[in-house]
C-alpha cells in the first residue's frame, strides 16, 4: 500500500512538470553502440534491475520499442546505482530484451535530466525539448507516443 501511495504522488508530481529542453544524449549502449538524441524524437526510461515498477513494465517497453519502427528511438538509462554492466546485460539477455541499453556509471546523465527515481519516462521532442515525463508508463503517456507510431506529430 505504501508503494503504491509513493507512486501515486511520484505520478501526479512528474505528470505536472513543466516542459524542459536538454543536451542531447550522447552515450553508448552497454552493448558498445552510440547512440544519440540529436535531432531524433527520443523516448527515454530509466531504470533499475532491482526497482519492482521498473522490472514490471519492461515487457511494455519492449512492446513500444518494436513498435517504434524507426519513427522515434527507445533508449533505456539503467541508473547504474547498485548494478554492474555485466548484471544489466545478463538480465536483458535472459528476457530478451533489444532496446539499446546504456549504463550510467557515474549518475551523469540521471542528474542531465533530473530524474530523481526510478521508474521513469522522458519523451523528447527532436530539439530535445521535453514532452511527457511521468514515473510510470501510462495511458497518457501512450497517447503522446501513438502519434509517433504514425509518423505524425503529437
Amino acid at each position: 500500500m505504501n508503494k503504491f501511495i509513493t507512486g501515486a504522488i511520484l505520478l501526479a508530481l512528474s505528470a505536472t512538470a513543466t516542459a524542459k529542453s536538454y543536451p542531447p544524449l550522447q552515450a553508448a549502449t552497454v552493448e558498445g553502440q552510440a547512440v544519440s538524441s540529436t535531432n531524433k524524437v527520443t523516448y527515454l526510461k530509466f531504470w533499475a534491475t532491482w526497482c519492482a515498477y521498473c522490472v514490471e513494465e519492461m515487457p511494455l517497453l519492449q512492446q513500444t520499442y518494436e513498435n517504434s519502427q524507426g519513427r522515434y528511438q527507445v533508449i533505456t538509462v539503467n541508473v547504474g546505482f547498485n548494478q554492474t554492466v555485466e548484471g544489466v546485460k545478463t538480465y536483458l539477455n535472459r528476457y530478451g530484451y533489444q532496446f539499446p541499453t546504456v549504463f550510467d556509471s557515474t549518475g551523469a546523465i540521471t542528474r542531465q535530466y533530473q530524474v530523481t527515481g526510478t521508474p521513469q519516462h522522458i519523451l523528447l521532442d527532436a530539439n530535445g525539448t521535453e514532452i511527457y515525463r511521468s514515473a510510470l508508463m501510462t495511458d497518457e503517456l501512450k497517447q503522446h507516443l501513438a502519434p509517433q507510431q504514425q509518423g505524425t506529430q503529437p
